[in-house]
């Protein structure tokens, strides 16, 4: 049988001289927010690449997917971290939540990393600018609610200029102040866990392992 050969890792280093940077592979249900957000932490140590969802298939199952066939696709280097991001949404009602086990289990088993939102990524976005008051059932609450806040959002064309370092780290501190369930596979109340995967991406900035 043929051996496959895995493309090597999408980096560009036109400019580069040491072997020092990091990837960091999300996948995604959403399709423009976190393509859009995360584009902020550009950086020489790191590259971050989003794989959104482009079609229908963002059911939990199909992001693990697209994350596995990444593995698989490309050659991965010791320090390069893959994460599965959902939003939780509708997802934990009694006729899903065994599939978002399932897939969380078979992630961590692939030694994938989990930053989940609930009910969705927007609860991260607000972050930024105001502690979570208020208890969040659908994304739709987290939407307006954000859309009040920076007078005016569009799920479709998000806007990140507004988003500074320094609201990172308010979001970080924000996110770990009021997460009940650190230690939970995905966050039990309104809250966010992209929080865990913001840290260490700011790690890898600073040159930390």
């Amino acid at each position: 049988m043929k051996l496959r050969h895995k493309k090597k890792r999408p980096l560009t280093r036109e400019v580069r001289k040491e072997r020092d940077d990091r990837l960091f592979v999300l996948a995604t249900e959403d399709t423009h927010a976190p393509d859009a957000y995360f584009r902020i932490f550009r950086d020489t140590r790191i590259k971050v690449t989003v794989l959104p969802t482009t079609d229908t298939r963002s059911a939990p199952k199909y992001v693990f997917e697209r994350l596995k066939e990444y593995e698989e696709e490309y050659q991965l280097n010791e320090g390069d971290e893959l994460w599965l991001m959902l939003d939780t949404d509708h997802w934990t009602e009694p006729s899903h939540i065994q599939n978002l086990r399932e897939v969380n289990q078979e992630a961590l088993q692939h030694n994938y990393h989990l930053a989940h939102s609930n009910p969705c990524f927007e609860v991260w976005l607000l972050l930024h600018k105001e502690d979570i008051e208020a208890p969040m059932q659908r994304c739709s609450e987290a939407e307006k609610r954000l859309k009040a806040v920076l007078k005016g959002y569009n799920k479709a064309k998000p806007d990140m200029s507004t988003y500074s370092m320094s609201d990172v780290d308010d979001a970080v501190r924000r996110g770990e102040d009021s997460d009940p369930s650190p230690n939970e596979r995905w966050p039990q109340s309104t809250g966010t866990h992209v929080y865990r995967l913001v840290r260490v991406l700011q790690a890898a900035q600073a040159g930390e392992r």
